[in-house]
């Protein structure tokens, strides 16, 4: 189908099924992954591997000159790290090289993976970003490199995806996939008051790659799935797994009391994921709904549970 899409991150949950959708679909692919860390997809002639850390101009403009597309997937995630000029040369200023690259050497698409954080939740693609994502410093990050994506719009077919919390194949017991294992290996659970959205990662890199065939250049669409309280969502993972468990109400006032204990940490230098913005975030319902990109894209995923 003519020239190889370049997926940056390969070695990441989504990336790795991003890549094999894009085989499936029959395109050759060109997947990058930082050295040391390895690719865990399946194997095929369609795929090559290669080791370049997607900051490095040098390395990658000759993987993308090579390409007709660019799947931008690698990001840095971290929920510790507070210094914003950390998360902007990695998310903002190596996106805005990639960017340049691919208009410098005639790409024609390119898709950059957001997260729907960069959206306000309980709505769709046109309500502004909204507290507490406003200071996650992430998402933050996220936002801004949208922006500058978007920016390119007029010179190359850039578009934005923006899934949700993904769960599935290929994910590590230390991501996403732990809440997984917590549930399978807790008797006790506590449940946040808020919620989110839950998408199976296979279908998420379907719907990108959807995105990629179909979207409108300068849009960004959301690649959701089913909107779960967190109780729900425990509940679904232990029918799963059919066991029984006790769920346990956690008050808003002791989440706020572990966020200022977490802010106090970060101010000793303790880095740790406990904040005042990520107890916030477990107290809203960060619920999304899919309808442009199933009227768009014809995206309509399936359950996760029901497969």
């Amino acid at each position: 189908m003519g020239k190889s899409v370049l997926v940056t991150g390969a070695n990441g949950m989504l990336a790795t099924n991003i890549i094999e959708k894009l085989v499936d679909a029959g395109y050759d692919v060109i997947g990058t992954v930082r050295k040391g860390r390895a690719y865990k997809g399946a194997v095929s002639a369609r795929i090559r591997i290669v080791e370049a850390d997607f900051k490095d101009r040098d390395a990658m403009v000759p993987l993308i000159a090579q390409c007709d597309t660019v799947f931008h997937v690698a990001a840095m995630t971290s929920q510790s790290e507070k210094n914003y000029e950390v998360f902007r040369q990695v998310n903002v200023r190596a996106t805005e090289m990639l960017l340049e690259a691919a208009v410098e050497n005639a790409v024609k698409t390119f898709v950059y993976v957001s997260t729907a954080n960069t959206i306000g939740y309980g709505a769709d693609e046109s309500r502004e970003m909204a507290y507490p994502f406003t200071e996650s410093l992430y998402a933050r990050s996220k936002r801004e490199a949208e922006d500058a994506a978007l920016a390119f719009s007029d010179r190359l077919r850039t578009i934005v995806v923006n899934p949700t919390f993904m769960i599935g194949k290929y994910g590590s017991d230390k991501g996403s996939n732990r809440v997984f294992g917590m549930v399978k290996k807790s008797c006790v659970i506590f449940c946040p008051s808020g919620g989110k959205n839950v998408i199976d990662v296979e279908e998420a890199a379907r719907g990108m790659v959807l995105a990629m065939e179909k979207g409108r250049s300068g849009e960004r669409y959301l690649i959701c799935g089913k909107n779960y309280s967190y109780r729900e969502l425990f509940r679904k993972i232990a029918s799963f797994y059919d066991v029984r468990r006790l769920y346990v109400a956690v008050p808003n006032w002791l989440l706020r009391l572990a966020g200022k204990a977490g802010n106090l940490m970060a101010k000793c230098g303790i880095r740790s994921e406990v904040s005042s913005t990520n107890m916030d975030i477990l107290m809203i319902n960060n619920f999304y709904n899919a309808d442009k990109a199933a009227r768009e894209l014809g995206f309509v995923p399936h359950d996760l549970f029901e497969k």
